[in-house]
């Protein structure tokens, strides 16, 4: 779970926290999503390599925008492969952002040279547009996710509901389906801090000390956790055994 923080000219602060949660989709859901993200990763390898023969034929400065090549896979790959279409334009239009982020890194020296993805790392993450007004909206026990429908929830109650959800991915990692969500909290005002600040070290026999002289010990020290400690370790050379 993590939380952002954008400010507005009007020193107004939206809060926006983001969530990953399992799901269990039915057979006719995950089957969708499987094909999703299979499109996803295609056209991201699609894009890589083509910008990859660009790269090394014309060299570095020259290479197509994800914009352009959008335009290409609609014109001219869907006619061959039709089973594009099975993928939502815009899930299909964000792997190919993705794709043109990491070789725009790449080119300016920022990152490795990225890598095709493949179907058995499943490091491939599908973006679900919200369409229409109930896309996205989260109860108690399932979550409405655009083009898929209503899914249920492992976890219940974990997605916060009565929220504005911003946008939403859906991954699949060792036979397992995970949703991410960015919701909107609230709007709060953003006021200057009061009083003095307050001094932290951070150390590795104290946990932390405080300039006001509070001092918070490293549970990790403890005579309980050091028992734990020795007893963890005779359990695992007996299990090595």
């Amino acid at each position: 779970m993590k939380t952002l923080t954008f400010i507005d000219k009007k020193r107004q602060t939206a809060m926006l926290q983001a969530y990953k949660t399992e799901i269990l989709p039915n057979p006719k859901q995950a089957l969708k999503i499987r094909q999703t993200l299979g499109i996803c990763r295609y056209l991201y390898n699609l894009y890589l390599a083509s910008n990859f023969e660009v790269y090394e034929t014309l060299g570095s400065g020259f290479f197509v925008t994800a914009y352009t090549f959008d335009k290409y896979v609609n014109h001219v790959v869907k006619k061959e492969l039709t089973w594009i279409d099975d993928c939502g334009a815009k899930a299909r239009k964000q792997a190919m952002c993705n794709a043109e982020r990491a070789f725009k890194n790449y080119m300016k020296g920022k990152a490795n040279r990225p890598k095709f993805k493949k179907k058995c790392q499943q490091k491939v993450k599908a973006y679900f547009p919200k369409n229409s007004k109930g896309d996205w909206t989260i109860w108690r026990h399932k979550v409405q996710i655009p083009t898929i429908g209503t899914v249920r929830l492992k976890e219940k109650g974990y997605l916060p509901t009565n929220t504005k959800v911003r946008s939403g991915t859906i991954a699949y990692k060792a036979g397992r389906y995970y949703v991410s969500v960015l919701v909107e909290l609230s709007d709060i005002k953003c006021e200057p801090p009061q009083g003095e600040g307050i001094g932290i070290d951070l150390g590795i026999k104290e946990l932390a000390v405080m300039s006001y002289g509070t001092v918070k010990p490293n549970i990790n020290k403890t005579p309980r956790i050091k028992k734990l400690d020795k007893k963890l370790k005779r359990e695992q050379r007996v299990a090595n055994s």
